[in-house]
Formats: C-alpha cells, sequence, structure tokens
C-alpha cells in the first residue's frame, strides 16, 4: 500500500482524483520524494524509513533539550527510544509516519515555549501547527489524539502567559493549514473517501473495547501514568515546579493517553502505541537528574546497561542467528522442549520459515527476500503480461501486495481504492464496481491474494466473483510473515 500511493504520487497522480484513500496523502509523501531520488523499488521504501528514523530521533531529543535535559538524560532517554521505537521500523507504514510527524509538531511547539521572547517566535508556533495537521492527515486517529494534546498545552500555556494571543495564533494556524489540505480536493470526492461520506460508517472508538484492552492489558501505560502523577505531587509539593514543568508533564500524561487509545483504534501492528515508554522514561529521568548519584559517571554506565538489557528483545533477534550457531536450538520432534512441545499442523502455521526465502531478480523487487514459490510466480506473472502486451495494451487488475509489479511489469494502475481492505480502503460502491467489471470481462488479468484468516483483507466477494466468470491460471504462494496467504492468478474466460 505505502508503496502503491507514493507510485501513484511519483507518476503525478492526483489523491482522490486518480486514487481513494479513507485518509490524507501525506504518509506518502516522504517515500514519493525517495522514489524520485532513488527509483521506485521496496528497497527505496527502506531507505525512506531510515530516514524518517533518523528525523524522528532528532526530534525526541529537540523536545528532551528543550525541557532541561542534561546529556546523561538525553543519551539514556535517546537509547530507550532507539530499543522500543525505532529499531523496530524497518519500511513506511502510516501508523508510525503518523507519530513521527508528531514529533515534529511537538518539538518546535516546546522551542516555542522556550524561545516565546523571540520576534519571530510565532512562526515556529505557526510551524508546529502545520505539523499537526500534516500528522492529521497522515491517519486520524492518531494525528487527530496528537492535535488535541497540542491544542490543550497551546491553551494552558496561553492562561500560564495570561494571554489569549498563543492559542488564537495556533487555533487559526488549524484552521488555514486545514482548509488548505480540504478544499482543493472537495470536488474529487473527499468527503467520501475521507471516513464520511460512505455508509455505513463505523466509530473507529469503541468505548467498550477501550476499557476492556485498558484494563485487561496496559500495564505499563498505568504503571508509568501513576508514576509520573506521584513524582508531580511531590516535586509540586516541594515547590520545585515551574510552567516549564507543568507543560511537560501534560504532555507527557497526554502521550500515555493517546497510547491507551491508539491501541485500540490502530491495532495493527500489536505496538504501535510503544513510543510512550521513551516520553515516561524521559520523564523520571528528569526528576532524577539533580541528585548527586545520578551525576556520576558510574551511575550513568550502569544505567545504559541496565536499559540495554531490559529491552533485549529488540536487538537479541539479530544476536541470537550468531549464537544459535554455537549453541544450536532444541528443534527435534523426539524431543519435547520449549520449542517442540506444540505441534501445529501447517495451515496454522502463522509464522513462515524465513530462512528458505530468496531474492528476486526482478529491480523492483531488489534486495527483498520472499518465499521461492512467490519468486517464481512474479516471475511467471511478468511473462503473462508480457504476452498480452504483444496482442494489446493490458488493462491489469492487481489485488495483492505484490504492488511495485505495476512498475515492472509496465502496466497501468487502476483508478478507484488505493487499497482494497473492505470496510477500510474501500466500500460497497467500489465492491459492486469490481464486480461488474468482472462480470464483463473487462480484465486480461487479475491477480488476488486470498488471506482466509482476516477479514475481508481483499474481499472474498471479489474471488467467488472471480472463480464464477474467469479461468484460474496460476496459483503461489503470498510473502507474507504471519497469517498465510496464496496469489491467485486469473484470466478473463475467451
Amino acid at each position: 500500500m505505502i508503496w502503491e500511493g507514493a507510485y501513484r504520487l511519483y507518476l503525478g497522480e492526483l489523491p482522490y482524483k486518480d486514487f481513494g484513500i479513507p485518509m490524507g496523502i501525506c504518509s506518502w509523501l516522504i517515500p514519493a520524494l525517495f522514489f524520485k531520488l532513488f527509483g521506485p523499488t521496496l528497497f527505496t521504501l527502506a531507505k525512506a524509513q531510515a530516514f524518517m528514523n533518523i528525523i524522528s530521533g532528532l526530534a525526541f531529543r529537540w523536545i528532551l533539550v528543550s525541557n532541561g535535559a542534561t546529556f546523561y538524560t538525553r543519551f539514556l532517554s535517546l537509547v530507550i527510544f532507539s530499543l522500543t521505537f525505532i529499531l523496530g521500523l524497518y519500511w513506511p507504514q502510516y501508523n508510525h509516519t503518523v507519530i513521527i510527524f508528531q514529533l515534529i509538531a511537538i518539538g518546535l511547539l516546546f522551542h516555542y515555549f522556550k524561545n516565546k521572547e523571540d520576534k519571530k517566535s510565532w512562526l515556529i508556533l505557526i510551524s508546529s501547527g502545520f505539523f499537526f495537521t500534516v500528522a492529521f492527515f497522515t491517519k486520524q486517529d492518531g494525528g487527530g489524539l496528537a492535535l488535541l494534546i497540542g491544542l490543550i498545552i497551546v491553551i494552558v500555556h496561553s492562561y500560564q502567559v495570561r494571554t489569549p494571543k498563543p492559542a488564537i495564533l495556533f487555533t487559526t494556524s488549524l484552521i488555514v493549514f486545514f482548509l488548505v489540505f480540504i478544499l482543493p480536493f472537495l470536488h474529487y470526492d473527499f468527503a467520501y473517501w475521507f471516513n464520511f461520506g460512505q455508509p455505513p460508517h463505523y466509530a473507529r472508538i469503541a468505548i467498550h473495547d477501550l476499557l476492556r484492552i485498558n484494563m485487561e492489558e496496559s500495564r505499563w501505560e498505568k504503571f508509568y501514568l501513576m508514576a509520573i502523577l506521584i513524582l508531580f505531587y511531590i516535586r509540586w509539593r516541594q515547590g520545585g515546579t515551574t510552567q516549564k514543568d507543568f507543560l511537560f508533564t501534560l504532555l507527557v500524561v497526554g502521550i500515555l493517553v493517546q497510547a491507551m487509545i491508539y491501541q485500540v483504534t490502530s491495532y495493527v501492528p500489536k505496538d504501535n502505541n510503544i513510543f510512550f515508554h521513551a516520553f515516561s522514561c524521559a520523564f523520571i529521568l528528569i526528576q532524577l537528574q539533580q541528585e548527586k548519584w545520578y551525576q556520576s559517571r558510574t551511575a550513568f554506565v550502569l544505567l545504559a546497561i541496565l536499559i540495554s538489557f531490559w529491552w533485549s528483545e529488540k536487538y537479541w533477534k539479530y544476536a541470537d542467528k550468531i549464537i544459535a550457531r554455537v549453541v544450536p536450538l532444541t528443534t527435534a520432534k523426539d524431543v519435547v522442549s520449549i520449542n517442540t512441545y506444540i505441534l501445529q499442523p501447517a495451515e496454522c502455521n502463522y509464522y513462515a520459515d524465513l530462512s528458505t526465502w530468496k531474492k528476486s531478480s526482478l529491480p523492483s523487487f531488489e534486495h527483498i527476500r520472499m518465499p521461492e514459490s512467490t519468486v517464481n510466480g512474479l516471475e511467471r506473472i511478468v511473462s503473462l503480461v508480457d504476452k498480452v502486451r504483444s496482442e494489446k495494451k493490458p488493462v491489469i487488475l492487481n489485488m495483492s501486495e505484490l504492488t511495485p509489479l505495476a512498475h515492472e511489469a509496465n502496466f497501468e494502475l487502476e483508478k478507484g481504492p488505493l487499497w482494497f481492505h473492505l470496510g477500510v480502503g474501500m466500500f460497497e460502491r467500489e465492491l459492486q464496481h469490481f464486480k461488474t467489471r468482472i462480470s464483463d470481462q473487462y480484465y486480461d488479468l487479475v491477480i488476488f491474494e486470498y488471506i482466509p484468516t482476516l477479514n475481508n483483507f481483499y474481499p472474498f466477494a471479489i474471488r467467488e466473483k472471480l472463480q464464477e466468470d474467469y479461468h484460474l491460471l496460476d496459483t503461489f504462494e503470498a510473502p507474507r510473515i504471519v497469517y498465510p496467504g496464496t496469489i491467485e492468478v486469473y484470466s478473463r474466460n475467451k
């Protein structure tokens, strides 16, 4: 999905006019820029994510600097931020891209608080409003929560300085930027696509789910929340809090609340909300940095070692590959161990054996490892498209995660939804549109990904229609680590 959205922007297509998405386009801006610089391959997306990881680390450090964090606190907090948030990000995805834009917005906001007496500080505040808007038009739930945090902090700051000017300027800038992002697209069916105009629309926030998940889980979030409130209360009772301290406390509490909601509204992947660890730990470390023991080099080294040990799961999977060669796992089926006590049938094995995957020779998939059957299947699809092209301009519908095939096999993308998750990325109108085209034998080839364990990730009704009206030419394994799927290639009946 990220590849195709960036590719469409790279080709000069307009959102909502040429392709529909139930959100803004900001998640695709940086990948599209990197496509212009390095070419539209999957590996380019990894380069784009590496760039965004660096930006997110710098933005987080900026927030810490604006709130008086010492070198030791900044270093330890950045280690936690890297081990929890950055290290697991390989590919751009809107669920964490929104957090990166949020970090930039917060960095600008607290830089404004620190330098509010400067004559041009108002430009910083407006810039913060711009990036909060970008976050919202990356993903509504995460961006909306970020925007709410920013608004509350600015309103409290305005109360602290006894002037409404910052709140008025910030709110006005948000309104202007929202209009800039919306008005040019209103006549391109923006309301329909932006989770507003299509019936039925299901709310992403369910109160019961919020209560259930946060009461059954969220142990770290609740622990941090209690610890932060207690630490702030102790410091307040001692008379040691400042306006800046109160705003930073408000930010960290807001981040924790955001994380508790975000894990319910954006539940894939599982640890979307893990950014709260670094903020919470940074708050605790800032409270400790006046203590003499904390300022010693010995304490700093010990804390760095303990933090690295605490978050070992993020880097252990790399070290484990080396250690496993020296101390091999017990995987023999005649020996019962933690690795063998469950005998799973193949259809229930949700985790692929990556050791058997290989790289494709196709340039768009360069450096990307996939199942061997997928690699071979990709080459067969390119040959099929070339065969159709020898007779006519190919008309292809690609309902699969193999989106770079559009560039590799050089066929035009279908105008319509950017991705095909029924009820999320496309709706009943699009479903009927595709079913009609399949009935009319419109497509020369249809590439469909069947994932039986995911609820209409690719619409089951489309597959049923293809089985009625098209001929199944080829099948091979989908390149999925979890929730296995099959790529099916259909041709129209002649």
